[in-house]
């Protein structure tokens, strides 16, 4: 038996009467039975014994409202003995604390975030902004529960811990508009007053209804959201200005009065994910990433592994192509293949990606139009809201596009094209002193894939650079412009060389050994440094930082002493957690942009020229086969804990990733049209009756990449069954509603 938890009031039972559940709780919607069969395979349907009536709920649930403090423990286990398990979290809470927030005799459970102060940062500001996070929510609070880290010798800053009761979570959760399992097997929106039917296995307990990576978005959605009241227009003891309904946490990090912000890891739960993931010879365990690092990540990570095994066809039909000939007698068929080899994995990639978001509970998420944290303006009346709100002019951001970021990165393309071509002039210097043969003219190739490599970094810096000044208001729009910034200048820092001989130099054999040369440099330089710079901070970092950054434990002592007098309690010295923060808070920090960046330019060399380079795709999965146990390692062994983010897709990528596919339609029929077996077949044409027949030739391409998009359905068929369930179960329990 379940009972039901009162949203208004999370400790508190619902009094109010509850309608019966008709008989079959998987409404019939008269789909086919094959649809049935696979709705069940994919979301696991469970077959679950007859749900107690509802009445019968109500009647225990007022059996318990009456139970007293003293004899509540004896009355549940004779009721769970009577009418089976009660899932109930805080039975030996009385009705009067029920109505409290947490306060500081609530038990202090798992460390959510660690929030750090920055040196300079006012007493006063930090005791005002620990009012808030603690105080209650009808005041302007979160009533979420805090404690202080203790201080030890090498304590630089102040440094606190933050956690939540598993109702407070709950509620906030539902808040966000989570979309969980339920019962049937269906997913919808999360709602705390009717708890027990999320609870879909018999084993299920309370604290299993949220993943890791939900506790941690909520707990960070949760700080966001403590935001300035009307009366409210400046941190005490700064000058940071706050204007009504700006996010305090988010003021005071862009004012880096907060310096750090992030979560621990879970050393059980990180442990028993890395034992699964790092083996080789066992599939990636994407739900069990998603459930630990969030959906962004494990989006990523079912990318790349459904990237890895797509890349097995055009590695076979490689191994044919070399067999059959070492010239490029082929070349006119694996133009043709390539082109539809990329255009349906794209497809089959968005189907994947719909059946993670609705599993994920993410698949009608939308992007809110809030500002980001780092947008800035002056304080002017929202012309909607009425509200104080930051307001940029939109032709600043032009201006800053168009004047400054556009020139930047034309400079940077024309730094690229320079690159290009004194590679070719060393080349050619170096033939005419040691021979057409000699092992030295490799080198100029193997130097540029370096510059390649270095030139990356420095751009993916270059690009957040100039998306910051633009100053874009949302979170969507700035990730949009960043990642176009990233797209172009890689697409000319990796591509200019190769478009350069295979169109003006019109030498195969040369793109052949420059693109393999570029390929294999560069990914084993990126594997290299990925790897090795975040394991070297990790064994030294800690070491350098306590030899050269000082101390600030005499100055700290006394904020601390003040932080007791308003009842803010310390983790004791020997907490697991001192230790493991002060080891975590020097590690690197993970996000999932390099990685896609990575994919996006090896995607890149294998559909724009590997019809000549035919092993190029081997080399790829080779790589990635590899990467994808290399990330696992270094992402659950040396860096911090990232941000979970809820995501449905793979974002801007996915139009970064089709876009290379348009891109690549050219080039291989550009190749096709310059090969010369093309030539003799058309040697009869008219050199404008060929040139035309390659422009026919690609449009019909082009109609071919449309037709399997229009082919193929975004969305699996048992999704749409889903949804159309889900909808249905929503409909019919209004109906309900608006009988009683």
């Amino acid at each position: 038996t379940i009972i039901y938890w009162n949203y208004s009031n999370y400790f508190a039972f619902a009094s109010y009467p509850l309608p019966s559940p008709p008989e079959n709780l998987i409404p019939n919607l008269h789909f086919a039975e094959n649809d049935e069969e696979e709705l069940a395979e994919e979301i696991g349907l469970p077959r679950r014994p007859t749900i107690p009536s509802l009445l019968q709920r109500n009647s225990q649930i007022n059996l318990l409202e009456q139970m007293d403090h003293s004899g509540e423990q004896n009355k549940l286990n004779e009721l769970r003995q009577r009418k089976g398990t009660v899932r109930f979290a805080h039975s030996k809470v009385t009705r009067q604390e029920k109505a409290q927030p947490p306060n500081e005799q609530t038990p202090f459970g798992e460390s959510l975030m660690v929030l750090e102060f920055g040196e300079d940062a006012p007493i006063e500001a930090i005791q005002w902004i620990m009012d808030k996070i603690r105080g209650r929510r009808v005041d302007g609070g979160m009533e979420l529960l805090v404690r202080k880290e203790p201080l030890s010798k090498d304590s630089q800053t102040i440094i606190f811990h933050l956690s939540a009761t598993h109702m407070k979570l709950l509620e906030i959760a539902d808040d966000m508009g989570f979309m969980k399992r339920t019962k049937t097997g269906i997913i919808r929106n999360f709602n705390v007053a009717c708890l027990d039917e999320f609870f879909y296995d018999e084993g299920m307990s309370l604290e299993d209804i949220l993943t890791p990576a939900d506790r941690q978005i909520i707990i960070k959605y949760a700080l966001e959201t403590i935001k300035a009241a009307d009366d409210e227009h400046r941190i005490p003891g700064t000058k940071i200005i706050l204007y009504h309904g700006q996010s305090i946490i988010q003021a005071a990090q862009s004012a880096e009065l907060i310096s750090n912000l992030y979560s621990l890891h879970d050393k059980r739960t990180l442990k028993e994910l890395r034992h699964r993931w790092i083996k080789p010879t066992r599939v990636q365990p994407i739900d069990e990433i998603r459930d630990y690092f969030g959906e962004s990540v494990g989006m990523y990570f079912s990318f790349l592994g459904f990237y890895t095994y797509a890349l097995v066809v055009p590695t076979v039909f490689g191994f044919l192509q070399l067999g059959l000939s070492e010239e490029t007698e082929t070349v006119p068929f694996f133009c043709v293949f390539y082109v539809v080899w990329m255009k349906v994995f794209l497809e089959l990639w968005k189907r994947k990606s719909s059946s993670h978001a609705y599993r994920w509970g993410t698949i009608t998420m939308t992007n809110l139009d809030e500002p980001r944290p780092g947008y800035y303006g002056k304080l002017a009346r929202d012309p909607i809201t009425g509200k104080w709100t930051p307001q940029y002019p939109k032709w600043k951001t032009y201006v800053q596009m168009y004047c400054v970021t556009a020139p930047i990165i034309l400079l940077c393309m024309g730094i690229a094209a320079f690159v290009t071509i004194f590679q070719f002039y060393v080349e050619a210097y170096l033939a005419e002193l040691f021979g057409p043969d000699a092992y030295i003219l490799y080198l100029p190739s193997v130097v540029n894939a370096i510059y390649i490599a270095v030139s990356t970094l420095a751009y993916d810096r270059l690009a957040t650079y100039l998306t910051d000044k633009e100053n874009h208001r949302t979170q969507s729009q700035y990730e949009r412009h960043r990642v176009n910034k990233l797209i172009v200048l890689e697409f000319v820092n990796n591509f200019l060389c190769l478009f350069y001989i295979a169109f003006i130099l019109q030498d195969m054999k040369m793109l052949k050994t420059q693109l393999m040369m570029q390929l294999i440099v560069l990914q084993f330089l990126q594997n290299v440094f990925e790897n090795l710079y975040p394991y070297l901070k990790k064994k030294v970092g800690l070491k350098i930082v306590r030899l050269f950054v000082k101390s600030n434990y005499e100055k700290l002592k006394q904020a601390h002493e003040s932080y007791d007098e308003m009842g803010l309690h310390s983790l004791d010295d020997d907490d697991p957690r001192v230790v493991q923060n002060r080891k975590e808070t020097i590690l690197e920090e993970y996000n999932t942009y390099d990685d896609y960046l990575e994919l996006y330019i090896q995607f890149g060399y294998v559909v724009l020229f590997s019809s000549v380079a035919p092993l190029t795709a081997f080399w790829a999965i080779l790589n990635n086969v590899i990467e994808i146990r290399l990330d696992a390692y270094k992402l659950c062994s040396f860096f911090k804990r990232p941000f979970a983010r809820r995501t449905k897709n793979i974002g801007a990528w996915q139009l970064a990733f089709e876009t290379l596919a348009v891109i690549s339609i050219l080039t291989n029929c550009g190749i096709l049209y310059l090969s010369p077996q093309m030539r003799e077949l058309g040697a009869g044409f008219t050199r404008e009756a060929y040139t035309l027949s390659f422009l026919i030739i690609e449009h019909v391409l082009l109609g071919l990449t449309w037709f399997i998009y229009k082919a193929i359905p975004d969305t699996p068929h048992w999704v749409r069954v889903a949804l159309a369930k889900a909808e249905h179960e929503s409909r019919q329990a209004l109906k309900r509603e608006v009988r009683k």
